[in-house]
């Protein structure tokens, strides 16, 4: 164990564990960032929907490390995800997820006490894959299983350099790990073409990370409305999530 910030998105001073086998690291107290870019049809979804929308089955250009896994992207800041779609292409109209580990919130409501385990990418060779893949080189079978052994072991994510942004972070994340993330707030902003209108809805607040499971039912609407789906209050992940904040507050 080691008091030590290994990644630039962890907070300062949290014991830091290192796996034996590989450089994996347990640990807790993160902040994490995606942006996309916003579409029509994303009014009308709840944060819910669009936070869980943000695990897919691998496809393009990674598809080659991850094949039939359920993957997230994140960054370690807005900066360097918005950095990350902008190489891509993305136009000025982006919503932005701001997510955090769950087990370190003062009332956790995942139901999930497990800190993070996360692969330093850097430092076992998938750094250098994901840059070859960047870059239009095909892997080898070789370097294909090193990737299916290191899957092997129970990790959350993968932390590797941006190249986007110089001194940015970005984490892959697997279904496992994505579990684990709870969703602290959902910006929408608008590029000055489209009016320049911006909104925030937040899904936990206060620097203990206190969750406001209601807000998970908000969704925008044209020029940055928010509204809320009554009903979903009475879905099973609300329900679940309630039942955990109460638990929690039951064995304090």
């Amino acid at each position: 164990m080691a008091w030590a910030r290994e990644f630039k998105s962890q907070a300062y001073n949290m014991p830091t564990y290192k796996y034996k086998k590989v450089p994996i690291y347990i640990t807790e107290e993160f902040d994490f960032y995606r942006c996309v870019e916003f579409k029509e049809e994303f009014y009308g979804k709840t944060a819910s929907q669009l936070f869980n929308g943000n695990l897919r089955i691998c496809s393009g250009r990674y598809s080659s490390l991850f094949p039939n896994q359920k993957i997230s992207y994140w960054a370690n800041s807005p900066e360097t995800a918005r950095a990350e779609i902008k190489k891509h292409g993305s136009g000025c109209d982006i919503l932005t997820f701001w997510a955090y580990d769950d087990q370190s919130s003062f009332r956790p409501c995942m139901g999930n006490d497990e800190m993070l385990y996360i692969v330093d990418g850097r430092k076992c060779g998938i750094q250098d894959l994901i840059d070859k893949i960047d870059n239009g080189i095909e892997i080898t079978q070789k370097e294909k299983k090193l990737i299916e052994d290191i899957l092997k072991e129970p990790i959350d994510c993968i932390a590797y350099d941006s190249r986007a942004l110089e001194g940015g972070e970005n984490f892959i994340f697997l279904e496992r790990g994505f579990k684990k993330l709870a969703l602290r707030e959902l910006c929408l902003r608008f590029g000055r073409k489209n009016g320049g209108h911006h909104n925030k809805i937040w899904c936990a607040g206060t620097c203990d990370y206190v969750p406001y499971l209601e807000s998970y039912g908000d969704y925008f609407m044209p020029k940055c409305k928010i509204l809320r789906d009554e009903e979903y209050q009475k879905s099973d992940e609300y329900l679940s999530r309630l039942n955990n904040v109460r638990t929690f507050r039951r064995n304090r």
